[in-house]
């Protein structure tokens, strides 16, 4: 499992299994939700061409 995003959604889907009290049967909603929520953290954070496009603005006019 080498892929960040699936790393992301794992971690969180046993967050939410903790916090729901370590309940079987509901490891599907548990993923759903976390696959959800990933995904809208990931939409809302700024993709690295972006960032490195506003370093290297800076970098080259820094005022």
């Amino acid at each position: 499992m080498n892929d960040p995003r699936e790393s992301r959604i794992t971690a969180r889907a046993f967050d939410l299994w903790q916090a729901e009290g370590s309940l079987d049967g509901r490891s599907l909603s548990h993923w759903l939700q976390a696959e959800k929520e990933v995904d809208q953290e990931i939409a809302a954070e700024p993709q690295t061409e972006e960032v490195e496009a506003v370093a290297l603005a800076g970098a080259v006019n820094p005022h």
